[in-house]
């Protein structure tokens, strides 16, 4: 028996909605935003695509699934609306189409408090991920290959960190300090900024946190810059860059705009995360180009072919962690090509970055 999985997404924006409804770029934002937040049941999600991966002998079957909240909605709506729709998309899911693991993908991470309240919803019996382990191993190599390309050194660079006590940012961040980086720690609270220094701390790295504040303005003394936040959208300003500063955006909506590009083209932005599916077609568009995708959706693929069992939500496990690289080993998924709202980028053009 074919174990079947399916991976949750959201339209980033109002403008994402066409990628499974056309007719909508024919409407107003305000429309169509006005529109979905009234849908209820089954018509508040919608299955974009069924697609199927075989590796190594091994086979299974994956549905993109798209709960119709953007960005926006999931993080300003209230809570048990919002939640309410995930938990209907899911039970669809489990129910309906026989699905027994279950990713989060973007912000739905963010509002099931790292998928914890959804294992904790009775009705619900599948396995879920949110996916970010795998998104932690993919953001490493994307970032030891910018270091190694730009032949940067802890000598040489400032590395800022916004979102810095996220899943993702919090191992981003102690990666990063164990390679003797000076760090520029940005989060939004200062609570969160406590409990990021905190957790250095007791692992005796807190010597490389060079600034941690809930000032944004603070990255401006970045050669890169890494983005992990749950914003439901840019926030990186072009005067908070430094000249010729490189993001890494692993962000989900991104938090750095094309606009920024253009008014900034000494500035390099990445996007941070996405994985080569080595020709897997997925049938629908989600963002990425054509080849490649979110890792969390592919940590979603290695444990439907692994047969696993455990749910992975919450803190990151590092044991998991080490896993999930083997498995992307064994199954050759590796960071994709660098890109730039899916244009290639090529880091070596940009060398001369002092």
């Amino acid at each position: 028996k074919i174990k079947k999985f399916a991976f949750l997404v959201h339209p980033r924006d109002i403008s994402d909605v066409s990628r499974r409804f056309w007719i909508t770029r024919y409407l107003p934002d305000s429309v169509v935003e006005t529109v979905i937040e009234r849908l209820r049941g089954r018509f508040g999600f919608t299955v974009c695509s069924k697609f199927k991966v075989e590796k190594l002998n091994k086979k299974t079957e994956g549905y993109i699934i798209a709960v119709l909240l953007s960005g926006k909605q999931m993080m300003t709506l209230p809570i048990n609306l919002v939640r309410q729709r995930i938990l209907d998309t899911v039970l669809f899911a489990q129910n309906k189409l026989g699905v027994e693991i279950i990713g989060l993908g973007s912000l739905i991470t963010s509002v099931t408090d790292g998928g914890k309240w959804l294992i904790n919803t009775p009705q619900v019996k599948l396995t879920v991920t949110h996916g970010d382990t795998f998104g932690v191993a993919v953001a490493e190599e994307g970032i030891e290959k910018i270091l190694d390309t730009c032949k940067f050194t802890p000598e040489k660079i400032k590395i800022a960190i916004v979102g810095a006590y996220g899943l993702i940012g919090r191992e981003i961040s102690k990666f990063l300090a164990k390679k003797r980086y000076p760090l520029i720690l940005v989060e939004k609270t200062e609570e969160k900024v406590e409990l990021i220094k905190n957790e250095l701390k007791k692992i005796n790295l807190e010597k490389y946190i060079l600034i941690a504040s809930t000032n944004l303005k603070d990255i401006s003394n970045a050669e890169i810059i890494i983005t992990a936040t749950s914003h439901p959208g840019a926030i990186l300003k072009p005067d908070y860059l430094k000249e010729k500063a490189i993001v890494y955006d692993i962000a989900q909506p991104m938090n750095v705009s094309p606009e920024i590009i253009k008014e900034r083209p000494d500035i390099i932005k990445i996007d941070g995360a996405y994985v080569d599916i080595n020709g897997i077609d997925l049938k629908f568009n989600m963002g990425p180009p054509k080849g490649t995708t979110f890792a969390c959706l592919v940590e979603t693929i290695m444990m439907a072919l692994e047969e696993e069992t455990d749910h992975h939500i919450g803190e990151i496990d590092e044991i998991y962690l080490e896993k999930t690289k083997e498995w992307a080993r064994k199954y050759g998924f590796f960071h994709a090509s660098f890109t730039g709202f899916g244009k290639p980028i090529f880091l070596e053009d940009f060398l001369t970055v002092s």
